[in-house]
């Protein structure tokens, strides 16, 4: 079942001219990762800020499940947002820099889930911090009190608090140490794989993808170069721009 298509998405920059994407589709299925790999430029934010519903493509159509995200109305564009979490880049800049840490988790259920009663969002947000494996101890902190793995453990949380279908990832290791990044990722095939959660997974760093998802989108210049098996990259790429990335990902 696809939950997310993309489907012929361009995106003109008015201001410069810049042709960012050119007739990109792509589809995501049920409980399915898909990397989408390339170089700096290549466009791969601007197509998950669009696939998110951040940024509003110049042509082309976004589909969930089936329904066009732009013809939704308030009701359906309310729940498209609490079913499609992003995690962003820079976790730090994703927080509210005056909530503690407790606030940061609990302003979407605030929004989401006015059902909830203090007490249950409280003991929802304390869960899923021991989930991601913080203490709760940390829910008093502010984002500058925490370190760069601390963050993102916060923002996936957050992501996770309104079991979403779909998780956009972008760039979300590609700041943190080594040891870290392996941390980050094998939460999130946990998290994959005890949720069915269905995952983009925007990055440079074509070993990480072809680790963590089921099939690649390799992108150059706004375009899709070719589509990978995630598991036979290296038998089944035919262009010199995805060996090159192969190459420098063995360097």
């Amino acid at each position: 079942m696809k939950i997310i298509e993309g489907v012929r998405i361009s995106k003109i920059f008015p201001e410069t001219g810049y042709e960012a994407l050119h007739d990109i589709s792509l589809y995501l299925d049920k409980g399915e990762s898909v990397g989408i790999v390339g170089e700096s430029g290549s466009g791969k934010s601007t197509l998950s800020w669009i696939l998110g519903d951040l940024m509003e493509p110049t042509s082309g159509s976004v589909f969930f499940y089936g329904k066009d995200i732009r013809g939704m109305t308030g009701d359906e564009k309310k729940a498209f947002r609490t079913a499609v979490q992003y995690i962003f880049q820079d976790p730090k800049g994703a927080m509210n820099p005056f909530f503690s840490l407790r606030n940061v988790l609990e302003e979407p259920l605030k929004i989401n889930r006015k059902d909830l009663s203090a007490d249950e969002r409280r003991e929802m947000v304390e869960s899923m911090t021991r989930s991601v494996g913080l203490d709760v101890d940390i829910l008093s902190k502010h984002r500058d009190e925490i370190s760069g793995g601390q963050a993102q453990r916060i923002v996936i949380a957050r992501s996770l608090l309104l079991n979403p279908d779909v998780i956009i990832a972008d760039e979300c290791v590609s700041a943190l140490d080594l040891s870290v990044q392996a941390q980050i990722i094998n939460l999130l095939r946990r998290i994959r794989e005890k949720r069915n959660t269905s995952f983009i997974f925007i990055s440079h760093d074509i070993d990480l993808v072809r680790y963590f998802c089921d099939r690649v989108y390799v992108m150059l210049h706004g375009r899709i170069v070719e589509v990978l098996d995630a598991e036979r990259i290296e038998e089944e790429a035919k262009s010199d721009y995805t060996r090159m990335l192969l190459g420098d990902s063995r360097e």
